[in-house]
């Protein structure tokens, strides 16, 4: 529970948002790679186009969950991430407008509990790491036929 009024939205993936206060992202990382395999040929090295390889995100979030909440949020990455769902990632952009940035999964979810609080065993201090992997648009059928979402955007 927190001890703040839940606004100014950030990112939502699938039903998990992450706001000001509560789970708050630190830092987002963005990793892209083109293929390009290279054959020998007598006069050197012939490079060859193979298509793009995988998009993934990285975000880093931490929240202090006795005064500022994010525990929710937590639980809702952790239950798309057990059920593998398809979800879409949304980032604020300025004027308070929201950026689709495409379907995702998540493949990684890390928790980094500090300073274990003595009544209920929670860390005072849980910071989270979020592994995600965008989807290509060509994903198709896959990425359309298995969205999903846990809770509602508000």
């Amino acid at each position: 529970m927190s001890a703040f009024q839940n606004h100014g939205a950030l990112i939502s993936i699938g039903g998990a948002i992450l706001y000001t206060i509560g789970l708050n992202p630190q830092r987002i990382s963005s990793a892209r790679e083109g293929r390009f395999p290279a054959h020998a040929i007598p006069a050197g090295l012939a490079y060859q186009r193979t298509g793009i390889g995988e998009h993934s995100v990285a975000i880093e979030a931490t929240t202090f969950p006795h005064v500022t909440g994010g525990l929710d949020a937590y639980a809702r990455l952790d239950a798309i991430l057990k059920t593998q769902a398809v979800v879409p990632l949304v980032r604020l952009q300025g004027n308070y407008l929201g950026q689709a940035a495409g379907l995702c999964v998540i493949q990684s979810l890390e928790a980094d509990e500090e300073r274990l609080h003595p009544f209920d065993g929670v860390g005072r201090q849980i910071d989270v790491t979020i592994g995600l992997i965008m989807l290509p648009s060509t994903a198709g059928a896959f990425a359309r036929d298995n969205v999903g979402s846990f809770g509602a955007f508000r």
